[in-house]
């Protein structure tokens, strides 16, 4: 989750200088844009909340981050509008969607009676990358100069997201046929 955040609002901060590069926007027409970018997030707490009833938590934390690998390795790379647009707009989805599935998941993993507790202190953890993921951001962009290198930097950490999900996913597997085999005992 932490890398998720961080990756997400580093998006959001630097969506309009993005646009603004890669489309050859004006700073209004970015501006509009950015605007949007609050209803998609609105969007994906509501479309992948529901989603993940159906298709479990896990894997959609593997969506997300399967998905955000290749969108900013391959977003800088994209200059047709629509495309870059699409693009940009689904991993705001998916950074509002990671936002609304998180409590349900930390229940299912850990049962609903220190949820509280729980969902604070995974909370606290997200404060702290709403700062780190635009610093980084930014100590990237400035030091290189390539929105390409700087986007590739989170294309890997989402990696890193990915590699964890799928541990965390074998894991939870096991634990539940452990568990399923307890009770038919």
């Amino acid at each position: 989750m932490f890398i998720n955040i961080a990756c997400g609002i580093a998006i959001i901060s630097s969506a309009s200088p993005m646009m603004q590069e890669k489309l050859n926007y004006t700073a209004t027409e970015a501006a509009a844009i950015v605007g949007l970018i609050d209803v998609f997030n609105g969007l994906g707490r509501i479309i992948w909340s529901t989603l993940s009833d159906y298709l479990g938590r896990t894997n959609t934390y593997i969506i997300f981050f399967a998905f955000q690998v290749l969108a900013f390795f391959f977003l800088p790379k994209t200059s047709m509008e629509l495309t870059f647009l699409v693009v940009l707009f689904t991993v705001i989805t998916m950074y509002g969607g990671g936002f609304t599935t998180l409590p349900v998941f930390l229940g299912d993993l850990f049962g609903t009676k220190q949820l509280g507790a729980i969902h604070g202190m995974v909370l606290t953890a997200c404060g702290l990358a709403g700062v780190v993921g635009p610093t980084i951001y930014d100590m990237v962009k400035n030091a290189i100069g390539s929105l390409d290198t700087t986007l590739k930097v989170f294309a890997g950490l989402f990696t890193i997201a990915l590699f964890v999900s799928l541990i965390m996913k074998r894991t939870v597997t096991r634990a539940y046929r452990k568990m399923d085999e307890k009770i038919e005992k």
